[in-house]
């Protein structure tokens, strides 16, 4: 037998073995930051839409109070005109 062949005890890889098993378990620390990577991810995607949300919010707020102040009557006076009379026709206009 030539020098240059391997000999029946050299150790060769296993093909179909699955990884070295790790010496010893992450700490809880870096379990916790790896599994809060994808909320913050979400948190980070969504916070232009919430952004968006409270601030047309509170223009809303803050446009309908100006209206209040200025009509402080036009809703009574829009509900009024939405509740049918007594001999009113029980059909609307498009129903014909």
């Amino acid at each position: 037998m030539s020098r240059d062949s391997p000999s029946r005890r050299t150790r060769r890889p296993d093909l179909h073995a699955g990884p070295a098993p790790a010496d010893r378990a992450p700490s809880w620390r870096a379990t916790a930051a790896l599994a809060a990577l994808p909320v913050l991810t979400l948190a980070v995607a969504a916070f232009p839409t919430a952004a968006a949300f409270v601030a047309a919010s509170l223009v809303g707020a803050v446009a309908g109070v100006a209206l209040q102040r200025r009509y402080p009557d036009a809703l009574d006076r829009v509900v009024d005109r939405a509740r049918p009379t007594p001999d009113d026709d029980p059909t609307g206009a498009a129903d014909g």
